[in-house]
């Protein structure tokens, strides 16, 4: 039965797909051999060359006894190829091995070039290509418009009066709006725009105890330079007014926080030319 088989594997030839193939075409080298079932084929890849290249790894498939194998390749150089095909094992249920020997296969590949065609004979240089006179009229005109654009803008813009200034706002940037922002449900713009201006009015009397400073530091400056000043309502007034300014405050507070700033300034005098506590 072995020796069957081998004559048989050895009596099978390789084919060509397609019979005739061009440079360049997929080409299949097909191989089909009768085995007994349970046999397990191991096929090698096709060694690669610089006119014939491998397009896939090698395939073998069975059914109804017949193992076919199949390499896909492709040529680029017209001519006969001789192709030497890697040799095949084939292992058999109880262990043992044969081999398949590859052989060798010719295969002739067509040019897709006329036959009598031969090398293409070189073209004269082609002559200067015929260039349009350059106008300068649509250049003239263009420039012409830009600036007749220019002076007129600039003409407008002489005819055009000052614009109006913007009528003064009431409510000075001295003065703070409370009441809006009370309305508004702003008690922290209240307290911070009441916290400046009262720092803004010590450091109008006292240049050291500018706002800069910390309020401790604005204390211990006062202490020094204004003794006979009420500074202990001072200082729990300024850190009333930073509570108020980090703090969730119900707005009737910072009011009541408010009026006793604005009481203690008066009290103490107006930057401007009133009078101080002596």
């Amino acid at each position: 039965m072995i020796a069957l088989v081998a004559a048989l594997v050895q009596a099978a030839t390789w084919s060509v797909v397609p019979e005739a193939p061009t440079v360049g075409d997929t080409v299949r080298l097909v191989r089909r051999l009768s085995v007994p079932p349970g046999v397990q084929p191991r096929v090698r890849p096709l060694p690669g060359s610089e006119a014939v290249v491998a397009l896939a790894g090698p395939q073998a498939t069975y059914a109804d006894g017949v193992l076919t194998v199949v390499y896909t390749l492709a040529a680029f150089e017209p001519g006969p190829h001789e192709i030497a095909l890697p040799d095949a094992e084939l292992l058999f249920p109880d262990g043992r091995v044969e081999t398949v020997r590859g052989g060798t296969i010719v295969v002739r590949i067509r040019s897709v070039l006329p036959r009598d065609a031969g090398p293409p004979e070189p073209k004269p240089s082609l002559g200067p290509l015929p260039r349009a006179p350059t106008r300068a009229a649509p250049l003239i005109v263009l420039v012409g418009a830009a600036l007749g654009m220019t002076v007129l803008w600039g003409v407008a813009r002489r005819r055009t009066g000052p614009r109006p200034a913007p009528l003064e706002d009431p409510v000075t940037s001295s003065t703070v709006p409370i009441d809006r922002w009370v309305a508004a449900g702003e008690p922290r713009a209240v307290a911070a725009a009441t916290a400046d201006r009262a720092r803004a009015w010590i450091a109008a009397h006292v240049p050291d105890a500018g706002r800069q400073l910390d309020t401790d530091t604005c204390l211990a400056v006062l202490r020094s330079r204004r003794p006979e000043w009420p500074l202990h309502e001072l200082a729990d007034l300024l850190r009333s007014l930073e509570r108020a300014r980090f703090a969730p405050a119900v707005p009737t507070d910072v009011m009541i926080v408010v009026d006793q700033a604005e009481l203690l300034l008066q009290r103490l005098g107006d930057p401007h030319g009133a009078g101080e506590v002596a």
